[in-house]
């Protein structure tokens, strides 16, 4: 990769390491909030956030397109503005202690908007990267998002002990402070499409393209696997346990330093393999380490299961967004990456719903049993990329370093 571009790939993964951190101080409790504070159950309170993650599949689909259509830098400064009055009015609920629909209704509209930023900005790392240079690309996004995921729930550990409304104050105050920064540092290259209108029936209809279909659904079984770090994990410390929410913020914290510190030697790997063998690799981590979870019930032993789930991150999350990247055609690009993002926000809700009623309705029999039934999806979801090299040319695969060809879009754009 030239030194302008990762310069450029730098800038970009510090601005998502900034709102993972704010994401970091607060979000991540939320579940603990709502059990603790409102009394809902888990399962209920599952429910609650799998529906703000139905929400951002909505939303992710809407910012692909506008990205496409208006700018990569226009959705992403404007759907930051909108989510801060969000989060702040958030804030406020949880601090006046205001009726829980009224609450509910601002962290649904916090979720909506907060999907916005990410296909925008993966359109952006794709415009200003070569098909070759996109692994290690999304590798240093990942590296900016870890670094905040790494330091956000472990301060917001300890924040949320004596304020819960506060941390969500912090994180408002933390994406101005990243609106500010965006409109310094990055400019953006994108020439918007003229004349074509977002159009969203369009947008699903670019499932046509099987491959994309395909992948999706992987995404969608692979994330429901990776949210169990932040519901099925919080519930099962906390719940079954006993552990002190610092601990779990401690968790969260080495999953996010797995990413910091090993996130380059990934990318050396998987420069080296078939991008359908990485993917393969990194399903196979999360189900030996999630899958491990309810055997322990020390600190130490779930750490490590998080850390070798993280070994798994590392390699899945760059992986998927390089494989859209590579079989989407330029003048679809943002479209292609706002579908993966639904679908990874579908998979999330998936997960966190499925979590609650994990933890309600299996765990009380078999404390493991969860949790083997999260390796076994992550498998599932392993095999599934294997399998797709059947259906890519070497070059969208990573087995090569000849670039990928511009392919005429066969989805109407329009």
């Amino acid at each position: 990769m030239q030194t302008k571009t990762r310069r450029s790939m730098i800038i970009i993964a510090i601005a998502n390491g900034l709102l993972l951190f704010g994401y970091g101080l607060s979000l991540p409790f939320f579940t603990i909030y709502l059990i603790s504070q409102r009394g809902l159950t888990s399962s209920m309170a599952g429910l609650v956030i799998a529906l703000a993650g139905l929400s951002r599949c909505v939303s992710s689909g809407i910012s692909g397109e506008l990205a496409d259509v208006f700018g990569r830098k226009t959705v992403m400064v404007w759907g930051l503005f909108s989510q801060i009055v969000a989060m702040f009015a958030l804030g406020l609920c949880i601090e006046l202690k205001v009726q829980v629909g009224w609450m509910l209704a601002c962290y649904f509209l916090t979720t909506f908007l907060g999907a916005f930023f990410r296909p925008a900005s993966n359109a952006w790392v794709t415009d200003n990267t070569t098909p070759k240079e996109r692994v290690e690309a999304f590798g240093i996004i990942r590296i900016g998002l870890n670094i905040g995921w790494a330091l956000g729930p472990a301060a917001g550990g300890f924040l949320v002990r004596y304020s819960y409304s506060m941390a969500f104050f912090f994180t408002a105050l933390l994406y101005a402070v990243t609106i500010l920064y965006l409109n310094r540092q990055v400019q953006d290259n994108h020439t918007p499409c003229k004349s074509r209108k977002p159009s969203f029936v369009s947008a699903l209809l670019s499932l046509k393209d099987s491959r994309l279909a395909k992948i999706c659904f992987y995404v969608v079984v692979i994330t429901a696997v990776n949210s169990q770090l932040v519901v099925g994990l919080s519930i099962h410390c906390k719940q079954y346990l006993h552990m002190p929410e610092y601990y779990i913020g401690w968790f969260f914290t080495i999953n996010g330093l797995v990413v910091v510190f090993l996130q380059y030697w990934a990318t050396r790997l998987m420069a080296k393999i078939r991008l359908s063998t990485a993917m393969f690799i990194g399903c196979a981590l999360y189900a030996v380490g999630f899958g491990s979870v309810g055997f322990f019930d020390g600190f130490t032993l779930i750490a490590l299961g998080v850390f070798l789930a993280g070994l798994g991150e590392l390699i899945v999350s760059p992986g998927e967004q390089t494989l859209v990247s590579n079989i989407a055609s330029r003048e679809t690009r943002g479209r292609y990456l706002g579908m993966l993002m639904v679908f990874y926000n579908l998979g999330s809700a998936a997960g966190f719903f499925g979590a609650g009623l994990l933890s309600d309705y299996v765990a009380p029999h078999y404390l493991p049993g969860p949790w083997l039934i999260v390796g076994a999806a992550a498998l599932l979801a392993g095999w599934g990329f294997w399998r797709m090299r059947r259906s890519l040319t070497d070059e969208e695969d990573g087995k090569t370093n000849v670039p990928v060809p511009i392919k005429k879009d066969t989805i109407t754009l329009n």
